[in-house]
């Protein structure tokens, strides 16, 4: 018998994986993460969202309270989702908010503005979604009339 080794199989992708990183799901999270950021200019009187305690910032997501640019993001995500393809500068746009993120809550907490409680949730978000936006921009484009492997 001729037994011929056969080329081990790729591991299937996990399909969470696979969905969170499809560019409109992208776009809406970062949408949604901007909705949440709003809401937290909005309800300052909930330890939920903002806790305000003599001169601190406090609450879990205490961090987003100062960003009044959630509204428009949101909106532009939304409006881009509807074709990732097209409006797919925007997740360069999404780099640098998370990046900016990441660096204002950090500036804010080392400057003892903000409790760790206060920037661990927004920072731990902005990176993880900063993360899936990268993933996307760097991901390998087929090329136009080749078909992916099975």
């Amino acid at each position: 018998m001729d037994q011929t080794p056969q080329a081990p199989q790729p591991a299937a992708d996990n399909p969470f994986w696979t969905t969170l990183r499809q560019p409109r799901v992208v776009l809406i999270l970062l949408a949604v993460w901007a909705i949440i950021g709003a809401m937290t200019e909005f309800f300052t009187s909930s330890g939920v969202f903002v806790d305000l305690k003599g001169g601190e910032l406090d609450g879990a997501l205490g961090g987003r309270a100062l960003g009044w640019e959630a509204i428009p993001l949101a909106v532009l995500y939304l409006y881009c989702s509807r074709d990732p393809v097209r409006y797919h500068r925007v997740f360069w746009l999404a780099v640098v908010e998370q990046v900016a993120a990441i660096g204002a809550n950090s500036y804010h907490w080392g400057a003892g503005d903000f409790s760790f409680e206060s920037v661990v949730i927004p920072v731990a978000v902005a990176a993880g979604l900063g993360v899936l936006v990268l993933l996307h921009l760097f991901q390998p484009k087929e090329q136009a009339g080749t078909a992916p492997a099975p």
